[in-house]
């Protein structure tokens, strides 16, 4: 279905087609009409698929531009999503000027925030927080709302607002429209569904009966958790992505990582709870204008980064949740574009691949380590087999044996067992046999390396 054939407004059928969408998506088809006609919807559409655009446009085209109060409040979890809905109500009311929006979130000056409601604002975003101290303060008219929207249900509740959403809800008229947009329905947005809404329209929403898109290609590489750093900064070198997203479970993993990739002389930035607000925005900024090379994120830290042509994600850890995994990875490939998606796992992590692969539908491609070829230093024979033979200075009479030496290949070097040839072990040397491509990687690796504490080197 082409917006030319919906109901909106011709003014913002306009603004769509300059941005340039043309057909709708699945989720805005199916819900357009239910939130033109003022039904409360209970929608459920994976990260990707338009669900912003899908409350939004109709939302718009329901203000009353005569009527210069506060009719629409939208929920958000995190300020950076209320940014993204933000600029992206603005874009829609390009040719709507009455129009006016406001974005509320902590982090940012209260008293700006309040000038800007009381200046006619037909449109809020904002925080539970943020919402409900303006409101404490009497500065905003939630009896005014005729619609409210409840976005990324699952992750509002899931971050502990589920007593603000609450208490935002019972200052609002009992009979207006409700919306409720998640990626996933658990059993806590069915709670607060059915405590706020009645005969609400539910609608759930998958593209190909899957969680993710088609055009996204999804790499598993089996890494020992001492070589992730290293892994990243490979795939990154590998990839050459004009931008990227690596995500992280934790706050000092990214702290870590980002030290780490600037290090290696990478353009970086980093986005956890340390970071201020308004740098917050900066980075994301950088990133939309191609001034990064990545980002490494916590989950919290993500939400709100809409970047259209993301070519790359990278997942440092898996997530705790699965359904975290479809809100990481579905933030590349959007809008028809394609992209790739990376997660490191340890190999007892691998019933976790398993189950997101069921979760998803789809099924992973499993890597080595990528090996970033560059010119070697030594000369080195080739075996019958093709292969390069590679000698290390121990041998038997250290105490060697063939699964030491494979060992500490695997770990400095992150090379799949499978990929070393024959080892031979000497009584005052050990040889290896690695393909051509591998020798960059050992010769660096084994410049200060040991085994089994003792110190090796390449002879």
């Amino acid at each position: 279905m082409k917006f030319i054939d919906t109901k909106l407004n011709k003014n913002i059928i306009k603004a769509i087609d300059e941005i340039g969408y043309k057909d709708l998506t699945k989720i805005q088809e199916k819900t357009l009409n239910y939130i033109l006609d003022k039904k409360d919807v209970i929608a459920m559409a994976s990260t990707g698929s338009g669900k912003t655009a899908a409350f939004l446009l109709p939302l718009i085209n329901n203000v009353d531009i005569l009527n210069k109060q506060s009719q629409v409040l939208i929920v958000t979890p995190t300020r950076e999503l209320a940014i993204q809905i933000f600029n992206e109500a603005n874009k829609f009311c390009r040719y709507v000027k009455e129009i006016k929006i406001s974005a509320v979130y902590g982090g940012r000056d209260i008293i700006k925030q309040i000038s800007s409601i009381r200046n006619k604002t037909n449109i809020i975003v904002g925080t539970p927080g943020r919402i409900l101290d303006i409101f404490k303060r009497k500065q905003i008219n939630l009896k005014n709302i005729s619609s409210v929207v409840l976005d990324e249900a699952d992750q509002m509740l899931s971050m502990g607002f589920y007593k603000d959403v609450k208490k935002i809800l019972t200052y609002l008229n009992q009979d207006i429209q409700k919306l409720l947009f998640s990626a996933t329905i658990d059993k806590r947005v069915k709670l607060v569904a059915d405590e706020v809404m009645k005969d609400a329209i539910y609608i759930e929403c998958k593209d190909n009966d899957t969680m993710l898109v088609d055009n996204i290609f999804q790499i598993a590489i089996n890494v020992k958790e001492k070589f992730k750093n290293q892994c990243i900064l490979r795939i990154l070198q590998k990839e050459k992505a004009k931008n990227s997203i690596v995500f992280c479970n934790t706050k000092k993993e990214t702290t870590n990582l980002y030290k780490f990739l600037l290090s290696n002389s990478l353009k970086v930035e980093m986005l956890n709870s340390d970071v201020e607000q308004a740098q917050r925005e900066k980075v994301i900024e950088k990133l939309k204008n191609g001034k990064l090379d990545t980002i490494v994120v916590t989950d919290v830290l993500s939400r709100g980064i809409d970047i259209n042509d993301l070519e790359l994600v990278i997942n440092y850890d898996i997530p705790i949740e699965v359904e975290s995994y479809v809100h990481r990875v579905g933030r590349t490939a959007r809008r028809g574009n394609s992209g790739v998606a990376y997660t490191l796992y340890t190999g007892k992590q691998i019933e976790k691949i398993r189950e997101i692969e069921q979760y998803t539908h789809t099924k992973m491609h499993y890597q080595d380590v990528p090996i970033i070829s560059k010119e070697i230093s030594g000369n080195y024979p080739i075996s019958k087999r093709g292969l390069y033979i590679v000698t290390f200075s121990l041998g038997k009479k250290d105490g060697i044996k063939a699964k030491d030496i494979v060992g500490a290949i695997s770990a400095l070097v992150g090379i799949n067992s499978s990929n070393i040839g024959i080892i031979e072990v000497y009584e005052d040397k050990t040889t290896v046999e690695v393909a051509k491509e591998y020798l960059y990687e050992i010769e660096r690796a084994f410049e200060n390396g040991s085994i089994k504490g003792k110190s090796v080197k390449i002879i």
